[in-house]
């Protein structure tokens, strides 16, 4: 390719003296440039290619324009097009590229090869995976496949546009945009071991494809759970983003590596290999720093490495990661709201845990709200927006903001409605802890009816056929609350007869139970039961349940911390 470059500025002085033989020629070193066959030299941009592939149009389209076209002046100008759709497609001007797939078949009595056809169908495919239209995509995908199977093979100017291996790495992406992981990690397969099956001369042409495929497959395989499947892959993928394929391309492989090494990363972590997972991670986020033009391969190495601190318990260098993970999210989101807010609003939840974690309860409160706002600007947001205002909600409340807790934690029940109405069975649990949320905060108003009306509906969504609510920890979470409500409501009516009933209940849950909350809660309820009215309290648990009042309902059974049933004395 490197002598017909040089001679490009002969070509067009030539053309212009002779348009018929030298406008040929011109076009003829045109299409080589774009679509070059030597594929272990050092490629040119995709912005230097396209501007050939449509410099290489406009030569032949007046040769077709004529009144008396010669049958080869259609077919190279069908060719000249489907090379310009396809550089278009790898620079990523979709919409043109659909353009001028669409054109090069609609050449009045061109004729197209087969191999010419196959890669304007998988043109098409790849610019509509790629403009977010995967559905319509499956078709021509499909249909991509089929022609390179039934295919001879293609003449050997024919052979870089495209191969069965590219074909179904397209089908595999429409698949993976779809969610269709299963079938997409089968393409996948399938085409990796097309490629292991090629000789040196044949993955020559598919330097490119072969590591993209390889850490695809590894990120479908960990995406359904089979982390020991994407373990053994890893280093066969690893070779080829540390390979061949890392000198002569960096700027495509290197994010690929950096993908690779935080797929490998989790499924370190999923297997119990927490060492290798954080190895994997440093690694990652190390690789990604070298990235500069692509931030948002830092941010996935930063969110990974967090994951990884977290398990290790690392909270100082967790909160440092979380805090460079939030600027740089920040940033991002400035410009894509569409893509980075609700990762931004994730973050700065995270971030908000950590602070709690340590203490920071106004730190907190202040980075859930900036989560609560970059929520609001994400594409969709009532799941995620209803989650934080409830995590913002409990947040407040520890910081005494009783007011501000119960108009987030009302706005985050009125968004979970929506959605239990749309599915019960799955955001019934999700509805009932919001209803939690805002019991809480409407019973340090002291609005205790209100609170009681909440977790009674909590109650409704969470109460299944046996009504045993010592079965399950929602339920004996939200029974618990119940009974502390209307303790609470009782108290504040003075009427300690109704009080000690909601006591009783309560005592009988914790003894039921294993969660540990619960008899917490039930010691802390006793005891301000106890110092709201000592003497009313006292007098009327005595007559009722004649006993002393108890003193202590929580003990521990064992050293290792778990929860056990309480006992009165």
């Amino acid at each position: 390719m490197g002598p017909v470059r040089m001679l490009l500025p002969l070509l067009r002085a030539t053309a212009r003296v002779t348009p018929g033989v030298g406008g040929a020629l011109l076009g003829s070193a045109l299409l080589h440039c774009a679509a070059p066959g030597w594929v272990l030299l050092r490629e040119p941009s995709f912005a230097r290619r396209s501007a050939w592939a449509e410099e290489a149009v406009a030569v032949y389209r007046p040769m077709t324009d004529r009144a008396h076209s010669a049958q080869r002046h259609r077919d190279v100008l069908s060719r000249a097009l489907v090379v310009h759709a396809r550089v278009l497609v790898l620079s990523e001007r979709l919409a043109e590229a659909s353009t001028a797939a669409d054109a090069a078949e609609a050449v009045p009595g061109a004729r197209l090869s087969p191999a010419l056809t196959a890669c304007a169908v998988q043109t098409r495919a790849r610019a509509l995976v790629h403009g977010g239209r995967a559905e319509e995509a499956l078709t021509p995908a499909r249909e991509c496949v089929e022609l390179y199977r039934g295919m001879v093979p293609p003449r050997r100017r024919d052979r870089q546009l495209g191969t069965l291996a590219g074909a179904l790495h397209t089908q595999a992406l429409a698949f993976a945009a779809l969610g269709r992981t299963a079938e997409a990690v089968a393409v996948y397969q399938e085409c990796a071991a097309l490629l292991r099956a090629m000789s040196v001369r044949e993955l020559a042409r598919h330097m490119r494809l072969r590591p993209q495929v390889l850490v695809e497959l590894t990120g479908g395989l960990r995406a359904l759970g089979r982390y020991e499947d994407a373990l053994a892959l890893g280093p066969e993928a690893r070779d080829e983003v540390y390979g061949v394929s890392a000198r002569f391309y960096p700027g495509f492989v290197l994010p690929l590596r950096v993908r690779h090494l935080t797929d490998l990363a989790y499924c370190h972590r999923a297997t119990g290999a927490f060492a290798a997972a954080r190895t994997s991670a440093d690694e990652a986020v190390a690789e990604a720093r070298g990235l500069t033009d692509q931030p948002e391969r830092l941010a996935e190495a930063l969110r990974c490495r967090a994951v990884m601190l977290t398990e290790q318990e690392a909270h100082d260098d967790e909160l440092s990661i979380l805090t460079e993970l939030a600027d740089l999210y920040s940033h991002l989101a400035a410009d894509r709201p569409g893509a980075f807010a609700g990762l931004l609003a994730d973050v700065l939840d995270d971030l908000a845990h950590c602070h709690t974690r340590s203490g920071d309860r106004l730190m907190a409160v202040a980075d859930t709200e900036r989560a609560v706002a970059a929520s609001r600007r994400a594409p969709h947001p009532e799941e995620q927006l209803a989650r934080l205002l409830a995590n913002l909600s409990t947040r407040q409340q520890d910081t005494d903001d009783v007011e501000s807790a119960v108009s987030n934690a009302r706005e985050a029940v009125a968004l979970t409605r929506p959605l239990v109405e749309s599915d019960r069975e799955t955001y019934r649990p999700l509805i009932a802890r919001r209803l939690r949320v805002l019991a809480r905060a409407l019973g340090r108003t002291g609005d205790h009816m209100a609170a009681v009306a909440c977790y009674e509906e909590a109650e409704s969504f969470l109460r299944d056929p046996s009504g045993n609510p010592g079965t399950d920890a929602d339920l004996a979470l939200t029974v618990s609350g119940l009974s502390i409500a209307l303790a609470r409501a009782a108290l504040a009516a003075g009427r300690p007869e109704e009080a000690v009933a909601a006591l009783r209940s309560l005592l009988a849950l914790t003894r039921r139970s294993d969660a540990p909350d619960i008899h917490a809660r039930c010691v802390i309820t006793f005891a301000q039961a106890c110092a709201e009215r000592p003497d009313d309290i006292v007098r009327a648990w005595e007559q009722a349940v004649g006993l002393p009042y108890p003193t202590f309902v929580y003990r521990r059974t064992d050293t290792r911390g778990r929860g056990a049933s309480p006992a009165a004395r």
